[in-house]
């Protein structure tokens, strides 16, 4: 017979065997994520891309393998790379993806391509000047800047395609499943019967237990139900709710600073280009900001 004290100590063993298997299996997972697979592959692709462009330009043999250089184009493209990532979700605060695709889109290449740009040269300039005392020849540093560039400007885009696909995936999930948001929602004006759908929604106050549904178009419409009720009508992903007072959507959300206390400010966009702000509490920070980053990839 087994004793019980036997029994509690295989038991025991047997969870610290699953919970270091657990985490080993978390670990590979979390390493072979495309965020740090592309920044391998984009050291590795740099880096022969310019070797090989470089030998045939100068009519030599090609480079024998150096560990140095990789390592250097690899922490160059974390630099690079996270940059870009840092700008897009700076951009999903600011100027968040409900404003406008085409518009966000511009902006958000524009400012990579800039970024990418000055923080290269800045880099292989200060590099070479501090570590091998001189400077790539003019034309050196046009091969260098094409090659990166166009890369770095590459990978960027299949994070922004990575972004929609996992939007697009949600969205297929979703519509299998009887999502609130979809519904429209009835309003009663007088004698009148309206329907609005959430895309029309820009945000929801309650004031002196009223309830007033602000509309893309500036248009203010009372919600004769509370807030509470109207928050189960509205796509979670899409709204959310401030405070007590407030339900705002991602559209309107311009800016989000952190307060004493872990609370956070978060200035809205409003009618006429008009702008407001609301106290996100301490205890709803955390929720806020996972509502925020899910808009990001």
């Amino acid at each position: 017979m087994i004793s019980v004290e036997h029994a509690r100590t295989l038991r025991l063993n047997g969870r610290s065997k699953k919970a270091k298997s657990n985490f080993s299996i978390a670990f590979i997972k979390g390493f072979f994520k495309w965020r740090w697979i592309s920044v391998i592959l984009l050291g590795i692709c740099s880096n022969l891309l310019i070797n090989i462009i470089l030998d045939f330009k100068y009519q030599r043999s090609l480079v024998s393998f150096s560990l140095e250089e990789y390592i250097n184009a690899i922490i160059a493209s974390v630099i690079l790379l996270e940059g870009t990532r840092w700008t897009t979700r700076k951009l999903d605060v600011k100027l968040p993806w409900s404003v406008g695709v085409k518009r966000r889109l511009m902006v958000q290449l524009s400012l990579h391509l800039l970024f990418i740009i000055v923080t290269l040269n800045v880099l292989v300039i200060s590099v070479t000047y501090v570590f091998y005392g001189g400077f790539y020849a003019f034309g050196d540093l046009m091969v260098i800047n094409v090659s990166v560039v166009s890369l770095v400007f590459f990978f960027s885009l299949i994070d922004t395609g990575i972004f929609f696909f996992s939007k697009w995936k949600n969205a297929s999930n979703q519509s299998v499943v009887s999502v609130p948001g979809q519904k429209p929602i009835q309003l009663s004006i007088g004698k009148t019967q309206h329907l609005i759908t959430q895309e029309d929604i820009k945000c929801a106050i309650g004031q002196s237990g009223l309830v007033v549904i602000v509309t893309n178009e500036g248009r203010r419409l009372p919600y004769t139900r509370s807030l509470d009720t109207l928050m189960t009508k509205l796509d979670p992903q899409v709204f959310f709710r401030a405070n007590r007072q407030t339900i705002v959507s991602h559209g309107i959300v311009q800016s989000m600073k952190a307060m004493e206390y872990g609370k956070i400010q978060v200035h809205l966009l409003m009618e006429n280009g008009q702008t407001d702000a609301v106290t996100i509490s301490r205890t709803r920070a955390a929720e806020f900001r996972k509502w925020m980053n899910a808009q990001t990839a």
